[in-house]
């Protein structure tokens, strides 16, 4: 992304130094040149920041697996929470509403229908750079049986009153504390 930035710097800067140079010729339409270009160069790169940032930051779990549920496991402890952002917070936050119980780790969609994965094929629980409403976003990676790997980005429940996701948190440490990439404590939930 760098060599972008300053390739697209160098052409801007060159494209500004030859209407500079030539700006008797151009006469009373250089001011108006100049904004068309320098105009452009920030909508670029706008555009390269955001498509590094921003796109794709939310991936697209499409090869999950869902099964119907119509009796929901009582024993399920809810650890994501739906933060409030008028509808944008759909664009990081994944869709699914994940849960976990003493073996498996659950994420329901919409339709109520339920995926679940072992505590152990968790390969990664970190948190993300975003927060929404003073709530820091969380990622969790499993690994799937045909090697592909599942983000679940969330925003986590944990409350004076609600400790589920310490406890998500404390049982993945415990059964693989390799898959623990960020340290809790309260200063970074």
């Amino acid at each position: 992304m760098i060599k972008k930035i300053i390739i697209l710097s160098l052409i801007y800067t060159i494209v500004i130094l030859v209407l500079t140079l030539n700006m008797e010729k151009i006469d009373n339409s250089y001011v108006f040149l100049l904004l068309i270009f320098s105009f452009f160069f920030a909508i670029l790169l706008v555009g390269l920041i955001f498509k590094k940032h921003f796109i794709g930051f939310k991936s697209k779990n499409s090869e999950i697996k869902y099964v119907n549920s119509q009796n929901p496991n009582i024993e399920m402890k809810k650890i994501s929470t739906p933060p409030f952002l008028f509808g944008l917070d759909r664009k990081f936050i994944s869709e699914e509403e994940l849960y976990f119980d003493e073996e498996n780790f659950y994420a329901i969609n919409n339709k109520h229908q339920k995926a679940t994965f072992k505590l152990t094929d968790i390969t990664e629980i970190s948190k993300t750079s975003l927060r929404i409403n003073n709530r820091r976003l969380w990622q969790i990676k499993v690994k799937q049986d045909n090697g592909k790997e599942i983000v679940f980005i969330f925003a986590h429940n944990y409350t004076i009153w609600n400790k589920n996701f310490l406890l998500f948190y404390e049982k993945i440490k415990l059964r693989n504390p390799n898959a623990i990439k960020t340290k809790w404590s309260l200063w970074t939930i």
